[in-house]
């Protein structure tokens, strides 16, 4: 049964979850929503764009789910959103690839993504609103928190636990039994041989901290 889902967003990000939803999923988008002031235009992707603080009125929660596509430049921001249709009384929906290699035990929340070639092992638990991009290995007994986004061909090491709000570039590696606190920012490559401090910005192999974003949470400048 083809169930119909609101996305909160209209970037790149939206663009491309709409695609996955429309070929890959039981899901079907039918609108996409942003903040008033975000609406620059009355449709994307062919679908028609409604403010958010108007989206009850033809798209009621009782009649439609929705996926939150707000990108990783801001991550408390992204967080934010989710947190707001959550409260709206939308249920989340998640996307996981059919390309994707998990186990029916799984234990997973809400508005995550789970890309092409991702491994999910036993055993491990996923919260709501992660990101993991393709390749990623995701080990056994491994515990995720919520807001996390994992780049492409990240390594989690068995056993490991990622709290909430972590930005983990393309290619990091976490060891086994480590803990990646609260808003770790790993660039890409990063090597991860011990456990993090919270809200901290780490580079190289080993990691080594090289900054501290506890006031702001981690913001992706534009390149």
């Amino acid at each position: 049964m083809i169930s119909p889902i609101i996305i909160f967003g209209a970037g790149p990000f939206a663009r491309l979850m709409h695609y996955y939803f429309s070929n890959d999923s039981d899901y079907r988008v039918t609108a996409f929503t942003v903040d008033f002031e975000y609406v620059t235009s009355q449709s994307f992707c062919g679908l028609r764009v409604v403010p958010f603080d108007r989206l009850k009125e033809d798209y009621p929660p009782e009649h439609f789910q929705m996926f939150v596509a707000v990108g990783y430049r801001d991550m408390r921001a992204r967080q934010i959103v989710f947190e707001r249709g959550k409260s709206a009384g939308y249920q989340m929906v998640s996307y996981i690839s059919s390309g994707a290699l998990c186990f029916p035990d799984l234990t997973i929340g809400e508005n995550n993504v789970v890309m092409g070639h991702v491994q999910i092992e036993p055993f491990a638990k996923i919260g709501d609103n992660n990101v993991f991009w393709s390749d990623t290995l995701v080990a056994h007994e491994v515990s995720v928190g919520h807001g996390n986004y994992f780049g492409a061909k990240c390594v989690l090491g068995g056993q490991s636990t990622i709290e909430n709000s972590c930005f983990l570039g393309n290619g990091t590696v976490i060891i086994n039994g480590i803990i990646i606190r609260n808003e770790t920012h790993a660039l890409p490559g990063t090597i991860f041989m011990q456990s993090t401090k919270a809200s901290c910005k780490y580079l190289g192999n080993p990691a080594r901290e090289i900054g501290n974003h506890e006031q702001k949470g981690i913001v992706i400048e534009r390149g």
